[in-house]
């Protein structure tokens, strides 16, 4: 009950605090009314910007002239801008090279590949199956690869039922030949409707480890730069509000609660409890009003999306939390916090998107809770995942945030009782 008292007394005061409120619900909404519409076009593609061709790795283990083929149709013309294939013979090697960034997708071509397109479709023999790798930490690159290897293994299948549809045609009517012939083409869609099936198929493509498809044909630029600036103003506000624990420790106000019986412990949860109740009630008007104003959408699950800002408002909290009880006082928390923030902010994608960056940086943006906070909520907004598709950042930010308020109760701690 004391906890709770003093949090809502600490949220109430933040509240009524008009520069805190323009800090916490203003800013954040016209700056990202200003970005959005500057660089829509960057997100929507309408004035597309030039990338580099996507890296795929081959590895074929088929011996015929059907692999081959296969390999030379991803390596022609048509593809060259789209696509840099490089062809390898390990696939483990392959595997962690598409693990670490190097590559966005790897396939394999399975050994009976040209038998099975040679042979026709035959559901009683086995299906040759390809392996699609792709790098978990991409959305759209994978998608783009994998769509053109599908239409590619359609290519063959159709190229195998019409062989076997026509054989069986001339076989099955060599004194009739004419009439054969005439109804080839019925025959043969109607052989390639029934055949071409999920378990059906003479060729099929495994996916492993692919992201879901996302369709950016008209995607609105505040689907990832709204959450970005509310990301970037809740640390803001969570480091400057834990900060307020030192400023209340040099007042005198903090030695006095601690007079009071009322535990230490009980005194921090309160005060950090009413820096996260002000965080979450601070975003959750920033998800509303952003919502209103912008036509934006927050996911498909209420669920996700209540979970996602639980476990980033907590994060932030911790770490303010964390960077107060270890800073001499409330002058070098306020510069930690700042150089943090903006560094975090940089590192994690808050003004451009981390998939964007080179490799190793893209890697390294994984230490900052801003880059977990952006991809789950791009997840939501961006994309209309659900709450299955955030349970891993939502799992790695309150790891976090176990670790970094832990550390932060302990140093506390250890101050006031000196």
């Amino acid at each position: 009950m004391k906890i709770w008292t003093i949090a809502w007394k600490d949220t109430l005061i933040r509240f009524r605090d008009r520069n805190a409120l323009i800090l916490m619900l203003l800013a954040p909404l016209v700056l990202s009314a200003i970005i959005g519409s500057a660089f829509g076009g960057f997100i929507r593609g309408s004035d597309p910007v030039p990338f580099d061709a996507i890296p795929v790795l081959v590895i074929n283990e088929d011996r015929g002239a059907q692999g081959e083929q296969f390999i030379e149709i991803l390596i022609s013309d048509d593809l060259a801008e789209l696509l840099a294939v490089t062809e390898m013979d390990d696939l483990a090697v392959a595997r962690e090279q598409v693990q670490v960034g190097d590559a966005r997708a790897a396939i394999l071509i399975p050994e009976n590949f040209s038998a099975s397109v040679e042979g026709g479709v035959d559901v009683d023999t086995a299906v040759s199956q390809f392996e699609f790798y792709a790098d978990p930490a991409a959305t759209l690159t994978p998608n783009i690869v994998r769509g053109v290897v599908t239409q590619i293994i359609n290519g063959f299948n159709t190229a195998a039922i019409s062989v076997d549809v026509t054989v069986s045609q001339l076989t099955e009517q060599a004194l009739t030949l004419g009439p054969a012939m005439a109804n080839l083409g019925s025959a043969l869609n109607s052989e390639l409707e029934s055949e071409i099936g999920p378990n059906q198929l003479s060729l099929t493509l495994n996916d492993v480890a692919v992201g879901e498809e996302e369709d950016t044909s008209d995607i609105s630029p505040f689907a990832f730069f709204a959450p970005s600036m509310g990301i970037l103003f809740l640390m803001f506000s969570m480091v400057d509000g834990t900060r307020s624990i030192l400023d209340e420790q040099k007042g005198g106000t903090l030695d006095r609660l601690v007079s009071t019986p009322t535990s230490s412990l009980e005194i921090l949860l309160g005060k950090i409890g009413g820096v996260f109740l002000t965080g979450a009630l601070q975003f959750i008007v920033f998800v509303i009003a952003s919502s209103l104003l912008f036509s934006l959408s927050w996911g498909s699950s209420p669920a996700g999306l209540a979970l996602m800002v639980v476990a980033v408002v907590l994060a932030f909290t911790s770490l303010g939390a964390f960077i107060a009880a270890f800073a001499r006082d409330a002058n070098q928390a306020n510069i930690i916090g700042s150089v943090v923030t903006l560094a975090f902010a940089a590192l994690g994608g808050n003004f451009v998107p981390a998939q964007n960056f080179p490799p190793f940086l893209e890697q390294l943006s994984k230490i900052s809770i801003n880059r977990w906070a952006l991809d789950g909520f791009s997840d939501l907004t961006l994309f209309g995942l659900g709450l299955n598709d955030v349970l891993l950042e939502i799992g790695v930010l309150l790891g976090l945030s176990v670790v970094l308020i832990g550390l932060a109760l302990w140093q506390f701690q250890r101050r006031m009782a000196r």
